[in-house]
Formats: C-alpha cells, structure tokens, sequence
C-alpha cells in the first residue's frame, strides 16, 4: 500500500501514475481529478456553490483590475478576504482589514506574485465571523467518515494580529464543534465525496475541511485534499480503530463495512 502524504504529488497525479504502473498496489489518496479541490480553491468554490454545501459569497478574478474594480464596487466596510487559488503552503490568504489593504492584497497576490503561480487566479470572499475549526475525514470514494475535530494556533503573534501561518500547535477534539455540529459537518463531506463520484471524478483519500462555525452555522473555508500538519499530530492518536485496515476499507471502496472508533480522550501537541 502506497499513502500519498504531501499536496504537491496529489495535484501532479502521482495516483493516476501508480494505478497505471502498479495496478495491484492500493493508494491512499485522491486521483489528480480529485485534488483539484485543493489546487485550485476557485474550482472549489464553484463546486461548493453548485451543489449548496455552505461557504461565503465570492468572486474569481484573473485580472487585477477587475478584482480591484470589484473590491471597490462594495461597501467599504464589507470585509473581505483575499486568497491566491493555487497551492501556497497554507500560507495564500490575506485577512485585510480596510478596503484600501483589500487593494494591496489583491496586487500583492496577483501583480507582485508573492506566491508564484498560485495567484494567477484570485479568489475575493466576504469574510466570516466564528470559530474556525480543522474537520478530516475519511474517504473511500462513496461515502466518509469525520475524524474529531481539531482546531490549530494559525496566526502570528499575540492576539491573533499576525499574518496566517502553516500552524504553530493543535487540539483535539475541538470543544466548539458540538456533536450536532460534527453531524453536520460529516454529512456536508459526505455530499462533497458524492457529488465528485456522480462528476466522475471519485474522491478516495482524506478530505480535510476547513470549517467556520458562523452564526448561521457551519461554512467551508476550503478543502485540503490530504492529512493537515500540525491537526494530524493530535487527531490520529485518538484514533482506535487499526489506521492500516481504515487505509484498505477507504482503497477498496468498503468504508461503510468498518467501524471507525475514536477514543474518548484528548491530544495537543506544539510546533516549536
């Protein structure tokens, strides 16, 4: 068994190659089909949108201008968020306080490059308000599993004041996701792995949904399409059931037919 831990091999199709190379290996981890939901956080969007799983109101942009034509078409006071599309590290969103540093995000992100590529195409959101949690689940390319919910210590310096970082530490279970939360949380990863099978592109691996907990309920920030550094650290040592036979049930499409037990504990860890 081949498990496929960083982004990058995702997105560049190394599943697509192993399946071809070593039909009788099973991958744990999404096709490149399938990480597009991490590749690119536009596609993301209009998937989320196409198929009414909750997230904030958006636009893409390709062109500077046009983001910036729109930033300054809102009220000045609507917040927003500005994010590169492309894989960054986890470090592509810019949390601007003003309209005018919503402007120097966006040609930050798309004039400067300061992510490369990844910013060839932005996405602008409203920003949203409430507890921000990590949720992983499970996936075998039918149904998933939600691991606890984890939070981690994001950004920089005291009082949260700093830029977004890649995570500095983490805790699990995370008390803001209430069990009827974490319900619905797994059946919005649910929806997420169905509706990826019926675009034929079926979704086997981990699905990592970045959630915010706003007043009106939970909301995607994005997808990551494998296990999350530093939330990784502290959720699978809850874990009880054997990780090798979760791997096999999610490779051989038999999810269901196992029982996915967590223990009844907790588990931090910190990123020095």
């Amino acid at each position: 068994m081949v498990v496929v831990g960083p982004e990058q091999p995702l997105v560049d199709g190394v599943v697509d190659e192993l399946a071809k190379e070593c039909p009788g290996v099973r991958v744990f981890g999404p096709s490149q089909a399938g990480a597009e939901l991490e590749a690119s956080k536009a596609f993301t969007k209009d998937f989320l949108q196409e198929h009414d799983i909750p997230t904030a109101k958006y636009r893409t942009f390709t062109s500077a201008a046009d983001a910036i034509a729109y930033v300054k078409s809102l009220d000045p006071n609507d917040r927003q968020v500005v994010k590169a599309s492309g894989l960054a590290a986890g470090k592509g969103v810019l949390l601007p306080t003003t309209q005018e540093e919503t402007i120097d995000a966006i040609n930050e992100i798309m004039s400067d490059k300061a992510f490369g590529a990844a910013g060839d195409t932005c996405v602008v959101e409203s920003f949203m308000t409430g507890p921000e949690a990590s949720c992983l689940a499970f996936c075998d390319g039918e149904t998933a599993r939600l691991m606890p919910a984890a939070q981690d210590h994001k950004r920089a310096l005291d009082g949260d004041e700093g830029l977004n970082t890649g995570g500095m530490g983490a805790y699990a279970p995370a008390p803001c996701v209430t069990p009827e939360l974490q319900q619905e949380i797994e059946a919005m990863c649910v929806k997420t792995v169905e509706k990826m099978k019926e675009r034929g592109t079926p979704y086997v691996g981990v699905l990592y949904a970045g959630m915010m907990l706003t007043p009106n309920g939970p909301s995607v920030l994005e997808f990551n399409c494998r296990f999350g550094d530093p939330e990784t650290q502290v959720v699978l040592p809850l874990l009880e059931t054997d990780l090798y036979e979760v791997f096999r049930a999610c490779c051989d499409g038999k999810l269901d037919t196992i029982d996915v037990r967590f223990k009844e504990n907790v588990s931090a860890a910190t990123v020095v």
